[in-house]
Order: C-alpha cells, then sequence, then structure tokens
C-alpha cells in the first residue's frame, strides 16, 4: 500500500483551474507555515483500540479564496473543504469506483430508465442543528440547475449543470424521497451526484446566507467549518454528530503553501501532516526518508497537447505534431519518471474503459512526421504554444517545442501565470491558441470524465480549447458517447470507447496526450488511515484519518 515507489513511481497534477477563479495570494513561507499551523498533533490522546485519536492534521494545498461552495470553483483546496464539510446523495471513495449510498441510504430507477426515486436517510442532522430532508436535497441540487438561483453567486462554474439540462423534473413527495426525472437515460448519474457539485447543504443555511453560502457553508460531513484566510487557510472542526461516528482528529487544517521546497521541508520536519501537491522532483528524496510515507497513488489524469483546429487546419499536420511528440522524455523530465505512456488514450490504467491496444496512437515517429510536414507545405511555419508556468508544464513545452522544431516547425512559446492560463485556454482568440498543454483530472473515476468530455463536440474542450465542433463529422460524438456512457462495465463498453478514441484521433487529432500521471500523496510517518486513494484525486475524506 505504502512507499512502492521503488517499482512505481507518481506525478504531481497541479491545478485545474476553472471558470469564476478567484485570486489566492501569496503563498505562505516557512515562517508564516509554522505560525499559522503550529506543531500537528500537539493535543494527541490515545483511543481506547490502541490508535491515535485527537490533534490536528495539516494539509497543504494549492490556495483558498475563503470560499468554500459546492456550486463555485475557486481553488482545488477550497473545494476539497467542500468535501469535508459536505456529504452527497451517493459516494465514491475511490478505492473502488462504484458509487455507495450515502445521505441516500437507496434509489430505484424505473424500467424506462428515465425515473430515480431516491429514499433518503432518516436521522441525518446538519451543523447548524438542523435536520437532513428532501427539501435540502431540492435547494442544494437546484442551484446547480438552474443559473437564476438567488443563492448563487457571481461567476458560479456549477459543475452539475450539464446534468440539469437532462432533467425533466425534480420532486419530494415527501420529506424523505426525492423523485428525478430524466429527458433521456443517463447510466452516470449515481457517478455525477457523488461529485462536489452533488454536496448537499442545509437549505436553512442557504436561506440564511444566500450567495454568501461559500463563507459559511453548512453540511453533514464528518467536518465543520470554523474559520478561513483569503491566501492562508481553512480551519475545520471534527463534528461530534457525524453520522458515521466523530472523527479520531479534532481538526483539520487546510494550508495554503505554493512553494515547493516549504512543502518539502515541512513534510520532512512534521508541520505538515499531509499533501497531494508535492513537488515531483522531490520523491526520491522523500521515498528515503522514514520520516514521511510516500503511496501508492493510483494513474489519474492525462497530461495532453490541445492542437485548436481553428488555428492548425490541416489534419495531417495536426498528425505531424502528435508524432513529434518525445513521450518518454517528458515522462523522464518533466515528472522525474513519475508517469506512464498512454498506452490507452485518454482513458488512464485506473479507470474502466482502459485499453492497451491504442498505443499506436500515441507514439514517436520522427521520420513519418517530417514527411507530413513537407507534403502539407508547412516546412518553416510558425506555431504558437502556451503552457502554464509551475509544476510539469515548463519542461514539458520545452520538450514539444524541440519536437517540433526537429520536424520543421517554428515554434514560438508562452510560459503563462497558472492563475490567468485557465482564461486563456477558453478564449480562441488568444495570439498563442495554436497549441496548449494541460490535463485532464476527473473528480468523478469513469471514462465520460475523461473521453467524454475530451470528444464532446461542446464544451471547453470541444468548443473553446480545440474548435473539434467546427470540423465535419464531429457531432455524431456526441450521440456516440452518450450511447457509450449508458452501457454497463464491460467488454463491450471497452470496445466501444476504444472505438470512439481511436475515431477521435486518427480522424480529427485535437488532443495529443503526452502521459498518464497522479498526484502523489505524501504524509507523515504517524498519519494512519487517511484515503490517499481519493486524494490522489484531489478528493478530500479525511473522516477516519489519525495523527
Amino acid at each position: 500500500m505504502t512507499d512502492s515507489l521503488a517499482s512505481r513511481s507518481f506525478s504531481r497534477r497541479n491545478i485545474l483551474r476553472g471558470a469564476g477563479l478567484l485570486g489566492m495570494g501569496a503563498g505562505l513561507g516557512m515562517t508564516g507555515l509554522l505560525s499559522a499551523c503550529g506543531v500537528a498533533a500537539d493535543d494527541d490522546k490515545d483511543s481506547a483500540n490502541g490508535g491515535r485519536s485527537g490533534g490536528t492534521l495539516t494539509m497543504a494545498i494549492d490556495g483558498t479564496s475563503a470560499v468554500n461552495d459546492p456550486a463555485f470553483y475557486t481553488t482545488l483546496g477550497d473545494w476539497m473543504a467542500v468535501d469535508c464539510i459536505c456529504r452527497g446523495l451517493t459516494f465514491i471513495s475511490f478505492e473502488t469506483n462504484d458509487p455507495q449510498p450515502d445521505l441516500a441510504e437507496s434509489w430505484e430507477l424505473s424500467a424506462d430508465k428515465l425515473t430515480y426515486t431516491f429514499k433518503l436517510r432518516q436521522g441525518v442532522t446538519f451543523h447548524d442543528g438542523t435536520t437532513f430532508t428532501s427539501a435540502d436535497v431540492l435547494a442544494s441540487l437546484g442551484r446547480q440547475f438552474n443559473a437564476d438561483d438567488k443563492t448563487l453567486p457571481e461567476g458560479s462554474s456549477r459543475p452539475l449543470q450539464s446534468l440539469g439540462k437532462n432533467i425533466k423534473s425534480l420532486t419530494a413527495p415527501d420529506a424523505n424521497t426525492v423523485l428525478m426525472v430524466l429527458a433521456s437515460p443517463d447510466a452516470t448519474v449515481l457517478n455525477r451526484l457523488s461529485d462536489i457539485g452533488g454536496r448537499i447543504i442545509s437549505k436553512a443555511a442557504l436561506d440564511k446566507y444566500g450567495k454568501d453560502i461559500g463563507k459559511n457553508l453548512v453540511g453533514t460531513g464528518p467536518f465543520k467549518f470554523s474559520a478561513a484566510t483569503s491566501g492562508q487557510s481553512v480551519t475545520l472542526e471534527a463534528f461530534d454528530g457525524f453520522r458515521l461516528g466523530k472523527p479520531p482528529i479534532d481538526r483539520l487544517v487546510l494550508q495554503q503553501v505554493t512553494d515547493p521546497s516549504t512543502i518539502v521541508s515541512s513534510l520532512l520536519s512534521g508541520d505538515i501532516s499531509a499533501t497531494q501537491f508535492t513537488p515531483y522532483s522531490a520523491l526520491e528524496q522523500l521515498r528515503k526518508n522514514d520520516a514521511v510515507t510516500v503511496y501508492d497513488t493510483p494513474y489519474s489524469f492525462d497530461a495532453i497537447l490541445m492542437i485548436d483546429a481553428r488555428k492548425i487546419k490541416e489534419l495531417d499536420v495536426r498528425k505531424a505534431i502528435n508524432l513529434a511528440v518525445d513521450r518518454q522524455a517528458i515522462l523522464s523530465q518533466a515528472f522525474f519518471g513519475a508517469g506512464a505512456l498512454p498506452v490507452g488514450y485518454t482513458i488512464p490504467p485506473s479507470q474502466n474503459g482502459h485499453d492497451p491496444a491504442l498505443a499506436d496512437l500515441s507514439t514517436q515517429n520522427i521520420e513519418q512526421a517530417k514527411q507530413l510536414i513537407v507534403a502539407a507545405g508547412a516546412t518553416g511555419r510558425t506555431v504558437r504554444l502556451m503552457a502554464a508556468s509551475d509544476s510539469w508544464h515548463p519542461k514539458a513545452a520545452q520538450i514539444v517545442a524541440q519536437n517540433l522544431t526537429d520536424i520543421g516547425l517554428k515554434v514560438v512559446t508562452d510560459s503563462v501565470d497558472p492563475a490567468t492560463y485557465f482564461g486563456r485556454v477558453v478564449n480562441p482568440a488568444d495570439e498563442y491558441h495554436d497549441l496548449m498543454i494541460w490535463e485532464r483530472n476527473s473528480y468523478v473515476p469513469d471514462p465520460d470524465n475523461m473521453i467524454g468530455s475530451l470528444a464532446m463536440p461542446a464544451g471547453v474542450y470541444g468548443d473553446f480549447a480545440t474548435g473539434f465542433n467546427t470540423l465535419d463529422g464531429s457531432a455524431v460524438f456526441a450521440t456516440d458517447l452518450t450511447a457509450a456512457k449508458n452501457m454497463p462495465n464491460g467488454a463491450e463498453r471497452t470496445a466501444k470507447y476504444s472505438d470512439i478514441q481511436r475515431r477521435f484521433a486518427e480522424q480529427f487529432m485535437v488532443i495529443s496526450m503526452l502521459g498518464y500521471s497522479c498526484n502523489p500523496v505524501v504524509s507523515g510517518a504517524k498519519v494512519k488511515d487517511m484515503n490517499f486513494a481519493a486524494l490522489g484525486s484531489h478528493r478530500c475524506f479525511m473522516e477516519k484519518a489519525s495523527v
């Protein structure tokens, strides 16, 4: 389970920033970190079963805006706080990929696969003392589905809005039942309700705080909100009334730390208890130190090169770019050996549907790439490449730029502040929109959230980033992806997704895969029972952890 990086190593995915990103402020150095956090577990006490209980678990996060709202993306750290404060109707642990009952104790699906009947768990209490009922579900999901909901702050990203477009009605016949009627079948509903956007908030709190709910979030989760300071930290206290029992730790501190060297030194000193933002370059050092545990975290994200077909119009030029990429160099130099070749194209090995038979879609062939460039009359053409200035992105951009130079293209690069990168990715008029290095990580472990997003003609990838939706033949992928997501897991579903991926790559090539990786979870050696599999995908389930 732990410290298996002697045989496998793992990488850090930094942040996928969404719409409405707020400024995070400067990261803390060592002095600020110590004063903010204190020493982890300074008030430990032994529990009856011989383990540790009490104390503080301090996690290093990418940043905080002090707004914790499941309908409003700011930073990964803020959504980690949402995960701890609120629970959903369903729950995916990431130790398995199957949705389990949570605030819904059971559900039934009608024969026509259009109506979900959720039976709610009774006797569950919110942090404000109110009782969980169907009214809380309607209020919480309603603001995800309705852009005009009065409790939404400006710039809300509403991660479940696409699910809402397929919902004909959401009603509650009684306090313990919710009926969700779909316009068309969707086998991913239970998975998606486990996502951040499916977290249930106290209706009483929504009525009281309205658009400021993110500063006063109230849920039923294992930790309740205590305090937050933008650019510094979020502090949560253990909730005595959590339905699965009070967590072993007394408090959870999510501390913004943006300096890689501070993350490493703080893990070794014990001032940081755990993080998934460990710099790649430090994994070898940490692996050899008994003061920390390096976890065997599943590969969970795609490192990708997005190619805008509106800028690079010829398919053969896009194919040449894909053939030029030295993925092994990216893995060794950008990820410090912490990753894997993308043999299953966009579906990583941690998910159902991964098919190594697609390895030929992501192989290097310099001579073939040169021939395609010459045949297209593109020799000497200038292409522009941008990448965020943090984490693995700069080195990957450097390698890709050299690869493209080697096949006869001229490459101009731009290194972009991570806080502004997303805005440039979704702006097709950007001067550097030819090629963009990014990553796709899923909060729900299913192919629908990988190729289902990347090859969907609408949305961030298919529209704004790559212009896929402008190409003849792209529209059919919406139908094909809908059919695939509604199939049960197994060989037929894998074959369907493999066919979609092969056609997407061979006929369009707007997504060039660079590699697979994940966020390397590291903790102090005394931290026990932490859900590292979830944390590797930026999901924060700390209800069993102790220090």
